[in-house]
């Protein structure tokens, strides 16, 4: 199961890299611009630089997964021993995370959230 997992973060590392290279290029979210609706990740990398600058509060107004998605993706990639003792408690752990982004990407579709838009 940590192999799965594993491959989901290099992948899920891929896609933010294609996305993040889209972005520099000037295309911005590849999904936003074939749909016009943000994809979950929407806002994290300018999120990234504003804790970079301190901007805390900021960061989590841009995608309050800035917080959560780096630890989880670094226990994913080297951790070495199950999270809270027990495999089933880190997969409980880690699809309740993956649920949190989810949640959170349909309250900011619902809202109208004008970071995920911008």
């Amino acid at each position: 199961m940590k192999r799965g997992f594993r491959g989901l973060a290099v992948l899920l590392v891929l896609v933010a890299l294609v996305f993040a290279s889209a972005s520099l290029v000037g295309w911005g979210c590849p999904l936003q611009r074939l749909t016009g609706i943000g994809c979950p990740g929407c806002g994290l990398s300018r999120a990234a630089a504003a804790l970079l600058h301190g901007d805390f509060a900021g960061a989590f107004r841009l995608n309050p997964m800035i917080y959560v998605l780096p630890p989880v993706f670094l226990y994913v990639l080297f951790g070495k021993k199950p999270l809270l003792g027990s495999k089933t408690r880190e997969r409980v752990l880690l699809w309740g995370v993956i649920a949190l982004w989810i949640g959170i990407w349909v309250i900011r579709l619902i809202t109208h959230d004008v970071v995920i838009f911008a």
